[in-house]
């Protein structure tokens, strides 16, 4: 089973890039589809079920979730078509960085305000475009026991675009999932790949909409305690 989700999933990422690389004039809004398209495929091929609680996002908004795993942005993906904000060191996993980048992933490099900046230049065209970016605003993953303190930059965006943020809780039923610690990725892939069925949940709250002279932190904190009432 494990082999055999290994292959499929580099079948999957394969056939991404090379779409990616025979295509031109592709929009945010393309790419945030296609992130919906290779989301349900991986997860099918992996045998993740996802369940969904208040209706999906969709058009200009910063979807801002809770993160225990790297299969976050494919649980929020599949139910929502939309563009992740991801931290730089994916850019360099083997095949599957190539396919974040097909997925027009937006990366940035933790404790680099430079690129920390282009990452949030980024999201704002992407909104402009009308797409949904997806962030996680805690910055790491967790075990899930308790939110981790959120960084304020996402929030700072939502407030100049005048966009929507719609709070989200992933969660998963089997504890194994969460990916915590300094584990590397190659070997709690090869234990999760060969568990043989994951539930997933995402639950989405109310859109909120800032209130007028709202800073970022005060934002931040609202949305906090929105994911933590989830």
């Amino acid at each position: 089973m494990t082999v055999a989700r290994a292959i499929g999933l580099a079948g999957a990422v394969t056939r991404l890039v090379v779409e990616a690389e025979m295509e031109t004039g592709v929009t945010p809004r393309d790419l945030a589809r296609r992130a919906m398209r290779t989301a349900r495929t991986i997860l099918h091929v992996h045998g993740v079920d996802v369940r969904t609680e208040g209706p999906p996002p969709h058009g200009a908004c910063i979807v801002v979730a809770n993160h225990l795993s790297y299969i976050d942005p494919l649980i929020v993906a599949s139910v929502a078509p939309c563009i992740a904000i991801a931290k730089g060191e994916t850019r360099g996993w083997p095949l599957i960085g190539r396919g974040l980048k097909a997925l027009g992933v937006i990366f940035v490099q933790r404790g680099d305000p430079y690129s920390g900046a282009a990452a949030i230049r980024s999201a704002w065209r992407a909104l402009r475009a009308g797409a949904t970016v997806l962030n996680f605003p805690e910055g790491t993953t967790t075990d899930g026991s308790e939110l981790a303190p959120f960084r304020r930059g996402i929030f700072g965006l939502a407030l100049l675009a005048g966009v929507p943020l719609v709070p989200a809780r992933v969660t998963y039923d089997d504890h194994r999932v969460p990916w915590v610690g300094a584990e590397p990725f190659a070997p709690h892939y090869w234990r999760l790949a060969g568990v043989s069925r994951v539930r997933a949940r995402v639950h989405f709250g109310d859109a909120m909409t800032a209130h007028a002279a709202e800073r970022a932190g005060e934002l931040a904190g609202r949305a906090r305690e929105a994911i933590a009432r989830l």
